[in-house]
């Protein structure tokens, strides 16, 4: 059918085109922000006996548990040992197979839509198209598709879309009855995977609540309340598991759904829409101001019938954000780039919608969303393409972490260790020099200023950075 072959050429143009724009990353190397501890400095990725599959699937080191997103790393040693380009080709891919699954997700899902009821088969392809390409673009993306640690979450975002697409019914079908229990059995298995690579796809049961409510729209009945249990036990198998690695981890960690996590969704949301000052850590405060815009705006969406796609869109982002909100380190949280890679999908099947809304009125509506979305996709590749080089190398990420607004207090450290890999003493002292005069008494800093007043040659120098503390 015409329809179908449109459709597979916007999947192939999302693949090709997020491709392109991110391939720069394939001439990266390793940074020392959690690569050499969990990659570079790993030993029991150097295999994969029984011994370190074993350590992999029971480990609750590094404050994760992610017993495939180890074995990818180990599958990647084992067939180029630690070429950092050959990590980042993974990250490469599977961004551009996320860009696949969720156009297709977005396309079905707005075939269910009652937007699509007077919208042309053309119309959903390039809604749906532009809203992928909006995600897969996004600046925020450069850190978990650049960095060879976000691996991980990149293969668990692509199997949470997969899970989705598998409950999502086939097109002509009845999307009113309840899922078959093959299709639930498929993406119950697709969600263990996902969950598997990394926990940060958990909110999948609200994800699938949502969609049997408001697109898919099938009675509530108490049987597909009970469909959802094993969802939701693999969900809260997971969140504890990984709670408990990063209580183990460090003492400053700790379960802590304050303010913060009602603050977290509209800080994480202004960043989306404004994407510059990118950095690797920010902290969320317990702002009442946020907090009290998060509830404001989920109430009035909730009470809009009229917004009843848009308040799903926004319940799943805030509810794939949680697990990145709830845990503290003293009192504070911490917030990623990468940690808004999965919780936006639902932001983009929004937009999707939106568009699709624009694209059927007039013609002076879809001239301005089209001109929008142009001029949008093309701001997005200019900051995309600026924030890449910022993560090609340690010297290159630690020296633009300083400029930006309130760095982390080891970001003076981590690049006078990767000033003294090159040999380059001084400058390395100097940075050491600004690290202590910043925090007095850090042990590592003290540590690596000793090493820089011994002769050349003779040093032994640890170079990873501390622990990764929010990972």
């Amino acid at each position: 059918m015409k329809s179908d072959r449109i459709s597979l050429a916007c999947a192939a143009f999302c693949a090709f085109a997020a491709a392109w724009l991110f391939s720069p990353v394939l001439s990266h190397v390793f940074v020392n922000l959690e690569d050499y501890w969990l990659i570079v400095a790993n030993p029991h990725l150097r295999g994969l006996s029984f011994s370190e599959l074993g350590w992999m699937f029971t480990s609750l080191d590094y404050g994760t548990y992610q017993p495939l997103g180890w074995l990818a790393y180990a599958v990647i040693y084992a067939w180029q040992g630690l070429n950092p380009s050959a990590y980042h080709l993974g990250s490469w891919l599977t961004h551009a197979a996320c860009a696949v699954l969720l156009y297709f997700v977005t396309v079905r899902i707005l075939a269910e839509s009652p937007v699509k009821k007077t919208g042309t088969d053309g119309a959903v392809s390039l809604a749906g198209a532009i809203a992928v390409l909006v995600w897969a673009f996004h600046p925020m993306s450069v850190e978990p598709v650049a960095w060879a640690t976000g691996l991980p979450d990149l293969l668990a975002t692509m199997f949470f879309l997969a899970a989705v697409l598998a409950y999502l019914p086939p097109p002509g079908t009845s999307s009113r009855k309840e899922a078959p229990r093959g299709t639930l059995g498929v993406c119950l298995l697709l969600y263990l995977v996902s969950g598997l690579f990394r926990w940060k796809g958990v909110s999948l049961p609200v994800v699938l609540l949502a969609l049997d409510v408001v697109i898919l729209r099938r009675d509530i009945r108490f049987g597909l309340l009970i469909e959802k249990l094993p969802f939701l036990a693999v969900a809260a198998a997971f969140g504890a598991v990984n709670a408990q690695s990063k209580l183990h981890l460090a003492p400053g960690h700790a379960v802590d759904a304050g303010l913060h996590t009602l603050a977290g969704p509209m800080f994480y949301l202004g960043k989306i829409l404004v994407p510059v000052h990118l950095t690797v850590d920010y902290w969320i405060g317990r702002s009442p101001l946020q907090a009290g815009g998060f509830v404001l705006l989920t109430g009035a969406l909730l009470w809009s019938r009229r917004a009843r796609p848009a308040a799903a869109a926004w319940v799943c982002f805030a509810a794939a954000l949680l697990p990145s909100l709830v845990m503290s380190f003293h009192g504070r949280v911490v917030a990623h780039d990468r940690s808004v890679y999965l919780p936006a999908l639902s932001l983009a099947v929004a937009l999707a919608g939106g568009l699709l809304a624009l694209l059927r009125g007039g013609r002076l509506a879809r001239a301005a969303a089209l001109s929008a979305s142009a001029g949008v996709l093309a701001i997005f590749i200019v900051l995309s393409r600026a924030q890449m080089p910022v993560w090609a190398d340690s010297e290159s990420l630690w020296r633009h972490v300083l400029v930006e607004p309130m760095p982390p207090d080891y970001s003076h450290l981590n690049l006078a260790n990767a000033l003294f890999e090159q040999g380059r003493r001084e400058e390395a002292a100097a940075e050491l020099s600004a690290q202590l005069r910043l925090f007095p008494g850090d042990r590592r800093a003290e540590g690596l200023a000793r090493e820089l007043r011994r002769p050349w040659g003779a040093t032994s120098l640890d170079p990873r950075p501390a622990l990764p503390y929010n990972h």
